[in-house]
């Protein structure tokens, strides 16, 4: 037997050659032992009873490092019951590798084999790339072998960290989960359904599942995922029952209901929340019968457009018939999220439509329902959400929730929306100051805005009442630079009293950082105060936000602290998933969230957590400051922590800007006159 080894070689001054090796009969381990060792291609070698004798580094590399573990893994036992007799050659799954070749050949006088393994598919898929449609090979136990870049793009991920991951840890979207659907079936000898998956875009994919065997042993099984949305449509058309609306193209009744059922049950699995909202337009039969039906159906179709554009892309837009629409919300946290929704609907319909250069002025009523609070299943949810349609239009009014309490909320909502533009104008905002000191040397280390409403019905609203609806609406900007105008008349007013070198902390939107606005108003600021031996700047940002959208926010970020500016994080603590942009943003200060400061001394969750926060600043150099503090067993606990600085009732209540100076002098005085 002639046995052949080629190596393709490409030196650091480009040249390349090919090394081949070819062993007569049988081949001598002893003489190529030190070759080996060093050849770039996976080799391990065996003694004649079938034990491990030796491998070279690319083997090691190629089974994660651990070569005694992966020989006393299942598939490690199993090659090695197969390379006997030799020779020998098979297939095989590798995971974190894909698909290899095994080849099995005897050493001279029988004294053991020699193992060589060779990558069927490379590591960047480039054969596989050459396929349109997305393809992943997966190991029987779920592992993903191999994905070309169609795949990955697919479920817009980076396909080499997907690599050698088992498939379910990267479906992490609800419309996902069918591409691993029938696996167990195939292995079984059965012939599995063909799943089908509507992607967020509305396009609609069937899953295709072949084995891969070697020797009737299953080592892989290949997916092929097919676009098949054109001719669902076309069967659906010819059956008589159209997934989609003609004239605005969105999804048709009976499709829609399908989808919601699936979704139900999605919500169900998962213990999440989701609303139906069922729209009727309230002046649209006037206009048609004005106009004529050419224009109501441009309307139609423009509604549809507009409505499409303000929603989620996770959310579900349908034309159930004539002027009624129907959207369906999935993936809520909380029933209250639906107001949210509905006022985003609501401005879609502030601005006329216009066609032809005519403008047309549109209201609509919805009726709303949520699942599970107000339903079980799909058939009652949409059999509620259109009672409650119904009820709306019989007493009147824009919207009603089959939960009352949503509903008054929604009302709110609204009404404060319309009132906004005239609070800035008014003077209706105000600001509070509460101070911040250091947690273990009783140094004031600066004070947080907080800014208030002051509605003539509603009394006094905070940030959370209403900031989301100046984000809506446009006004974040607005009510932003009209803060920013009342801070700076403060701090005039402080530094005629003798107060200044302070930190003052401005909670900003990340909607304020969408646009350069916020850098040329914040640089107005610091010039007009001086610069920050008056006053530094602290601006600060919630978790949520720099988790969502830091590194779209980075360059931002960057040229804000260029200009002097400190950065912070508010609540930090309250998700997972923010500790990447800490090494990457340039943040000066993180802030604890004050449900853990809370729980301080009876939670052991809250002190490991709060502990832990505290240890990563001090590690990345990064301001540690715990918010909400209000009782002396939490100030003692973060005391003993090295936390940096606190702040809450057990510092001080908020104040307006009069108390602060009587405060700052007090604080000086019963503190021995130390300055900050």
């Amino acid at each position: 037997m002639s046995v052949t080894l080629a190596f393709f070689i490409v030196a650091e001054n480009g040249y390349s050659s090919v090394i081949t090796i070819t062993y007569e009969d049988r081949i001598d381990l002893a003489s190529a032992d030190t070759l080996l060792a060093n050849l770039p291609c996976p080799l391990l070698w065996l003694t004649a009873d079938g034990q491990l004798q030796g491998h070279n580094p690319a083997f090691a590399e190629l089974v994660g490092g651990d070569v005694d573990a992966f020989i006393t893994s299942a598939t490690g036992r199993q090659w090695l019951a197969r390379c006997q007799p030799v020779p020998a050659s098979w297939q095989a799954g590798l995971s974190g590798v894909g698909l290899v070749r095994v080849r099995a050949s005897a050493m001279a006088d029988n004294k053991g084999t020699l193992v060589y393994v060779q990558p069927v598919v490379d590591h960047h898929g480039s054969v596989l790339d050459l396929l349109s449609q997305p393809i992943f090979v997966q190991a029987t136990d779920g592992t993903l072998l191999a994905a070309n870049q169609a795949f990955a793009d697919f479920l817009s991920s980076k396909r080499l960290a997907m690599q050698g991951e088992p498939l379910d840890s990267f479906l992490t979207e609800p419309w996902q989960q069918p591409l691993d659907k029938g696996r167990a079936a195939l292995l079984a000898g059965d012939s599995p359904e063909q799943p089908h998956i509507t992607s967020p875009d509305g396009r609609i994919w069937s899953v295709h599942k072949r084995l891969l065997k070697d020797d009737d042993t299953a080592i892989a099984i290949i997916n092929e995922v097919w676009d098949i949305t054109h001719q669902l449509q076309l069967e659906a058309e010819l059956s008589g029952t159209p997934t989609q609306d003609k004239l605005t193209g969105l999804l048709a009744r009976d499709e829609f209901l399908h989808q919601m059922g699936e979704q139900v049950n999605v919500a169900r699995r998962l213990g999440t929340k989701m609303g139906l909202v069922m729209l009727d337009l309230k002046n649209f039969q006037q206009i048609n019968d004005d106009y004529g039906h050419q224009v109501g159906d441009s309307l139609l179709s423009a509604v549809a457009k507009r409505v499409h554009q303000t929603l989620r892309d996770t959310d579900i837009l349908a034309r159930l018939d004539g002027n009624r629409f129907a959207v369906l919300a999935a993936h809520l946290k909380s029933s209250e999220d639906m107001a949210q929704v509905h006022h985003k609907l609501s401005l879609a319909f502030d601005e006329p439509f216009e066609l032809e250069g005519k403008p047309f002025a549109l209201g609509f009523r919805a009726g709303v329902a949520i699942y599970p609070d107000d339903a079980n299943d799909s058939d009652t949810l949409f059999n509620n959400a259109e009672l409650t349609l119904h009820q709306l239009k019989k007493d009147g009014g824009e919207v009603r929730f089959y939960d009352e309490r949503i509903d008054a909320m929604v009302r709110l909502t609204r009404e404060l929306g319309k009132d906004l533009q005239g609070a800035v104008e008014q003077g209706q905002f105000f600001l509070r100051y509460q101070p911040i000191i250091s947690a273990y040397g009783n140094r004031l280390q600066g004070v947080e805005a907080l800014v208030r409403w002051q509605h003539p019905t509603h009394g006094i609203l905070v940030p959370q009442e209403f900031v989301y609806i100046a984000e809506n609406v446009g006004m974040i900007d607005t009510l932003g630079d009209h803060i920013m105008d009342l801070l700076a008349k403060q701090l005039h007013q402080w530094l005629d009293y003798g107060i200044y070198n302070l930190c003052m902390t401005i909670n900003i939107s990340p909607q304020q950082l969408r646009n350069h606005h916020l850098f040329e108003r914040t640089k107005a600021l610091v010039e007009e105060l001086g610069g920050p031996d008056q006053f530094i700047i602290e601006l600060e940002l919630n978790e949520a936000a720099i988790h969502n959208n830091g590194q779209r926010y980075a360059q931002q970020l960057h040229d804000l602290k260029k200009l002097g500016v400190r950065l912070s994080i508010d609540e930090f603590g309250s998700i997972n998933g923010a500790l990447n942009n800490l090494t990457k943003l340039p943040i000066d200060t993180i802030k604890i969230d004050r449900h853990y400061v809370a729980k301080l001394g009876r939670d052991p969750d809250a002190d490991t957590l709060v502990r832990a926060i505290i240890r990563l600043g001090k590690d990345l150099g990064i301001r540690t400051s715990a918010v909400g503090v209000e009782e002396l067993d939490q100030l003692n606990f973060l005391r003993s922590e090295h936390c940096d600085q606190v702040q809450g009732f057990a510092v001080s209540e908020p104040l307006s800007g009069e108390d602060f100076i009587s405060w700052f002098h007090n604080f000086n005085l019963v503190r021995g006159g130390i300055q900050p």
